[in-house]
């Protein structure tokens, strides 16, 4: 059976630290997704790690994209989040930090919590970065013993 195990990081290092020590463990860098505001420190990830490059969702591509999501921003005090990995799919281009809870109703589709996915939302808009693994339950002891090696802020049990 699958499940997903969710760790919140405060640097970039960490969390390339912890995907290389997890890829290093023949886990399957598929399994792998991270998210994070900053578009920059996903792509240095992804680079550092191998994982596909981060992405902001659909229609948010290209310059009239990034121009989209700065003004929006600016109106609603809201971010979007980057991603890089299989909940790109799901995930990426969901806002942070407004009434829409865009992010925070994504994850719960994933099988989150609602109160846990509450509070990735407010690490994220604290410029935290989380990696999230789907794996099996097997694995999971051994994977969360290799993320919190790393600094980790926060994981879940």
């Amino acid at each position: 059976m699958k499940q997903i195990i969710m760790c919140v990081y405060r640097s970039r290092q960490d969390v390339a630290l912890a995907i290389i020590q997890l890829l290093d463990k023949g886990y399957n860098k598929k399994d792998i997704s991270v998210l994070g505001k900053n578009k920059k420190e996903l792509s240095m990830i992804s680079h550092d790690t191998g994982l596909k490059k981060p992405e902001s969702g659909n229609g948010n591509t290209g310059l009239f994209g990034e121009i989209k999501d700065m003004l929006t921003s600016i109106e609603l005090r809201s971010e979007i989040i980057w991603v890089t990995g299989p909940a790109a799919a799901k995930l990426a281009g969901a806002e942070i930090g407004t009434v829409t809870d865009g992010l925070v109703v994504g994850l719960i589709g994933l099988g989150i919590p609602k109160e846990d996915a509450q509070k990735y939302e407010d690490f994220l808009m604290e410029d935290h970065i989380i990696v999230m693994m789907v794996c099996e339950r097997r694995d999971g002891r051994g994977i969360r013993a290799i993320l919190e090696e790393h600094h980790a802020v926060a994981i879940n049990k």
